[in-house]
């Protein structure tokens, strides 16, 4: 029995087992030892010594198993935040190119398409008019910038483009 688990030991070793837990190799060994000085009955002793390394290695096996499963684990949590990283510099990207859209200062250009011809064209806006002229039909386009509640929307009835009748009023 002694060979057995000699050489159960020697396959061990070298599995790599023994390098990861020289600590705990240490003080299994020091348990073999002390149970050959006190069982006197060699039979015993052998049993005891098979039934202990059996035990050892169950306890190795279940930890090779967890630390696969946690580095199986770890791989899948990388993976994931990996594609979640890509998608949040994506949804940055697009923020970044929302915020271009959305936050115009003042000094930026606008894009106007006239209501009358289909013209687009660009207007430097360095202050907030109220009309524009288009450059392709010459008509005056009413600008509405939300900021003022009029009742015939926005239109104060001095554009070219509206229909209502200033005697209604009256």
């Amino acid at each position: 029995m002694t060979q057995e688990l000699v050489s159960i030991w020697k396959e061990f070793k070298v599995k790599g087992r023994f390098t990861l837990m020289s600590n705990l190799n240490v003080k299994f060994k020091k348990i073999l030892e002390d149970l050959e000085q006190n069982i006197q009955n060699k039979e015993d002793l052998e049993y005891i010594k098979v039934q202990i390394f059996n035990l050892y290695n169950l306890f190795f096996d279940e930890i090779n198993r967890i630390e696969n499963m946690t580095a199986s684990r770890m791989e899948t949590i990388a993976g994931t935040q990996a594609i979640l990283q890509e998608k949040v510099e994506t949804l940055e990207n697009e923020i970044k190119s929302m915020e271009k859209e959305l936050y115009i200062d003042e000094e930026s250009d606008f894009s106007i398409t006239c209501p009358y011809c289909n013209n687009e064209f660009i207007v430097d806006c360095e202050e907030l008019k109220d009309e524009i002229e288009c450059p392709e039909c010459n008509n005056i386009i009413e600008l509405d910038w939300g900021d003022e509640d009029n009742s015939h929307n926005g239109c104060e009835h001095d554009c070219s483009h509206c229909n209502h009748d200033e005697d209604d009023d009256m």
